[in-house]
């Protein structure tokens, strides 16, 4: 083993200097070796597998230091510290306090990042918290108060007939049974709540199991949108606010315009979020008060909602769909489309064709030679020319594929890719807008790899 120190013999060489003297070490595979280590030195262990390097370091060294350590603690405290084995040693001396930072493999986990592991993204979530500036995530307008008669006057926006439930959200993402929110409802006179998605009475509340995560929410009125109802409009909005610390939620249901009028209704039901505190002036987006956990892409409310928090999702990959752009569709530019059926290119023909024509190309265009802003449409879609994409058309064929042979065909096209909706920073829009000194965001930190300057 070659320590890099001095043995005991050339000590005298550097006079003056402190050491850590230790003779005949025994621990493991060591022989009684002797050994003095410069103090207040780098110093380096170095030598093959099996010389004894981690045998004098942690078995020895930081053995000893740890019993010195817990033999200056009191004998009730020694009881709660795990203390190592004595060490086979005759001698240690000049030896200081010890720490000791072990190699250990780390847990292969896609959620897990140098942030995370050391914690300092847990200080990273708090500082955006207490001290980023929200911005809308659409148009980057600093996010401001939005009064009551702003919400009154967004909600008498909606089409006359629209019916429409103000709540209170009382609870949103908490564990537990919550029976202090279930009395504090009664008390206030609401007779009816929303929990976790469903309107009872008050009456018939269901029990909640502790360790699960709910919504509650009072039902503060029940309204049909039309004119002359701003004066209850608004009092209900004012009583949602006060109770809920200036959150409100409008429930409202929007038909669908395209059904014909001979069938019956068709539409959904659309949530809301209205503050007082965190609103888009231009937008009209509502945001929920900034915590800790609006920034943790381990929680739904800090995830990026399209790629679950991963900053990746297993779709096709561009360059694997097209692996040389020099070629025409009439070449076989789209690799997955090589081994399809005939039955399968002509309807794939068809549905290519109006959007070819809209941009001035042909199956013999070499797919290089279009603009870039055609190629993203030929990718990704063009609503305007009602073309979903081929990166579209091949997850649905991936999707509804029946034949086993043709699915690994098109699995071979697919990989990891970097998620479009969150750039791969893992955190929804609201999350990655706060900003920290109007310049800072906390992707932009996380994904530096020095400190920012």
């Amino acid at each position: 083993m070659s320590t890099g120190v001095s043995s005991p013999t050339e000590s005298t060489t550097l006079a003056g200097a402190e050491f850590i003297r230790i003779r005949g070490a025994r621990a493991n595979n060591l022989r009684d070796v002797d050994v003095d280590i410069p103090r207040d030195h780098f110093v380096v262990l170095t030598g093959p597998s099996g010389s004894g390097k981690s045998s004098l370091a942690f078995d020895t060294i930081y053995a000893e230091g740890q019993r010195q350590f817990i033999e200056s603690l009191s004998v009730y405290a020694r009881q709660f510290v795990d203390q190592m084995e004595r060490p086979d040693v005759d001698l240690i001396e000049g030896l200081q306090p010890t720490i000791c930072i072990d190699q250990r493999p780390g847990n292969q986990n896609p959620r897990s990042t140098v942030a995370t592991v050391t914690e300092i993204y847990d200080y990273l979530r708090l500082l955006m918290a207490r001290l980023g500036q929200p911005c809308c995530h659409q148009c980057g307008a600093l996010i401001s108060q939005q009064t009551t008669t702003q919400i009154l006057d967004r909600l008498m926006e909606l089409p006359e007939g629209t019916r429409t439930m103000i709540m209170a959200p009382l609870v949103r993402g908490r564990r537990g049974q919550h029976k202090d929110v279930y009395a504090m409802i009664r008390k206030a006179g609401f007779v009816r709540a929303r929990v976790n998605g469903e309107v009872y009475d008050i009456e018939h509340l269901p029990d909640l199991a502790p360790q699960k995560v709910h919504h509650i929410e009072a039902v503060i009125d029940r309204i049909i949108i039309r004119p002359g109802i701003e004066a209850r409009l608004g009092e209900s909005v004012q009583l949602a606010v006060r109770y809920s610390d200036g959150l409100a939620v409008a429930c409202y249901y929007l038909e669908d315009k395209a059904v014909s009028k001979e069938s019956a209704p068709v539409g959904e039901w659309r949530d809301e979020l209205f503050s007082t505190i965190y609103a888009c002036p231009n937008c009209q987006i509502s945001y929920e008060e900034l915590e800790p956990r609006t920034f943790s892409f381990n929680s739904p409310y800090g995830a990026c909602p399209s790629c679950d928090g991963l900053g990746v999702r297993e779709e096709f990959d561009p360059e694997l769909v097209i692996p040389d752009f020099a070629l025409s569709l009439a070449d076989g530019a789209v690799a997955p489309w090589k081994t399809a059926t005939p039955a399968a290119l002509r309807k794939i023909h068809a549905a290519l064709q109006p959007f070819l024509k809209s941009i001035n190309a042909d199956p013999q265009t070499p797919l290089g030679e279009l603009s870039e802003k055609s190629l993203a449409k030929f990718l990704r879609g063009d609503a305007r020319s009602k073309f979903e994409g081929i990166m579209t058309m091949l997850e649905k064929e991936f999707a509804t594929a029946t034949r086993k042979g043709r699915v690994e065909q098109l699995a071979v096209f697919r990989g990891q890719i970097v998620c479009r909706d969150c750039d791969g920073s893992r955190l929804r829009p609201e999350a990655s807008s706060v900003r920290l000194g109007d310049r800072w965001s906390l992707p932009n930190v996380t994904s530096r790899s020095r400190r920012p300057c």
